[in-house]
This record gives structure tokens, sequence and C-alpha cells, in this order.
């Protein structure tokens, strides 16, 4: 029998539970994707096909199996809302994702011959203070672009701030070691960086979205990224999870 009491009991449960889900659909996510490219990076080359900066279709970290677009557009939990092509003539393509309704992702591929200019938007956002009313992450995929001397003039152009703890990661290699000290003098936490040479495809990508949305610590997300990788590279946890700095290797 409903009575007005179990009437009222429940319209004061729907109130407490409200602002966690209105928190949950305000979890955003900012990826900048700078496209492999053979001729311009410092890189071992891969096959033309999918080294070729300047096409995001076929290109490994984009179109490819294991590409931010192709493999976010297939996972488990995920639907992509939307595309945009030629944002401009660095930002090749932008593309949209949400995860169970309590993530979006927002991911811009950049060409690859302007890795330049994708570390410093990207160093530009992890500066930016978080919207107070969003939870919000910033992302870099890609080659680690100050490994390559002819970039190291934009670390003088990499923007500095008083911290405020908005979350940021680097997937690209070593990057613990060339980023970490620029994204804290940034303001922001680099919570998951790179301690070797790696493959920063998009299902280290997709498995720390998924921590974030939940709300997880730095370490769990690290062990996270580091099971992703050991998952899909056939390597063993331990050597997974060392990628990522991750000291948990159950």
């Amino acid at each position: 029998m409903i009575t007005l009491r179990s009437i009222c009991l429940f319209s004061m449960l729907l109130v407490a539970l409200l602002p966690c889900a209105v928190a949950a659909s305000n979890t955003h996510i900012s990826v900048i994707v700078s496209l492999v490219d053979n001729v311009s990076q410092g890189i071992v080359p891969v096959p033309a096909k999918i080294g070729n900066g300047d096409d995001p279709r076929t290109n490994l970290y984009w179109g490819a199996l294991y590409g931010v677009k192709t493999f976010l557009s297939k996972a488990d939990g995920w639907r992509k809302l939307g595309c945009e092509k030629d944002i401009s003539d660095t930002i090749l393509e932008r593309c949209q994702f949400a995860w169970k309704d309590q993530l979006t992702v927002t991911a811009d591929a950049y060409r690859g011959s302007r890795i330049d200019r994708a570390m410093l938007d990207f160093m530009q956002q992890a500066a930016t203070p978080p919207n107070a009313t969003e939870r919000e992450m910033v992302v870099f995929i890609g080659h680690d672009g100050l490994m390559d001397e002819q970039n190291l003039p934009i670390i003088e152009r990499f923007p500095k701030h008083a911290g405020h703890n908005k979350q940021a990661v680097v997937l690209a290699c070593m990057s613990e070691e060339f980023f970490s000290e620029h994204l804290q003098a940034a303001g922001s936490k680099p919570v998951v960086t790179t301690f070797s040479f790696m493959a920063p495809e998009a299902y280290v990508l997709e498995a720390i979205a998924r921590g974030f949305a939940n709300q997880a610590s730095e370490a769990e997300l690290r062990s996270s990224a580091g099971t992703a990788y050991a998952k899909y590279q056939h390597i063993s946890a331990k050597a997974g999870k060392s990628v990522f700095g991750a000291t948990n290797f159950n």
C-alpha cells in the first residue's frame, strides 16, 4: 500500500541522489591526438598507410584499429555522438563520445606536422582551471614531441599557473620525464604518465576514462592503464603496470 509517508521518503531519496547524477553527467575529458607522422616526427617509421599525419582516416592513433576514433566507437558501453571534419588547418577532425551517460569525451585529431601546436594546446588546457560545476581531465596522445630537438623552443611558451589540480594524462613515450614538471608548473596534476617507451593506443585511454568517470584514485587510474596495456600488448600485468609507474602488480 502506497502511503503519504512512503511517497515523502521516496521524494527525499530522489533529491539526495540528484546531485550525484548531475555530477556524473558533467564529467568531461578533452583529448588531443597528435597524428603519427613518418615525415615530420622523430619516430621509427610505421607503415605508410598508418603513418600519414595528414590523413586521420587510417592514421595509427585515430582511424586504425586501436586509434581513438575507431576504438571508442566500438568499445562496450560507448557511443559516438558525432564527428566534424576540418575544424581548422591544424585540427583535421573532432569527435565526441559518451560512456554510459556518465562521461563525455571530446577528441581532436591534430595534423601530424603540427605536433608543436598539439602540445601547446594541451598545455594551455592543462593550465586552465577546471569549471567549478564539472569534473575535467585533459589527455595528450601521440609521439613525445619533446624528445625532438626542433620542438624544444615550444617549452618557452608553455603556460604557468597556480595549482588547480585539473587532472592531466600524457600517453606518449617517457612522458613522466618530459612532461610532468611542465604540467605541475601549469597548475595541473599529472595523474597518468609513462616511464618507458610505449604504444599510446586508445585502449589505455578507454580504461583511464572509465576510471575517471567512477572517480578512481591516481593509483587506480595508473593500475587500470597498466592492466589494459598488458592485455592488448600481450605482456605480463607487472610489465604493463610498470609502464605507468604503478606499484601494485596484483
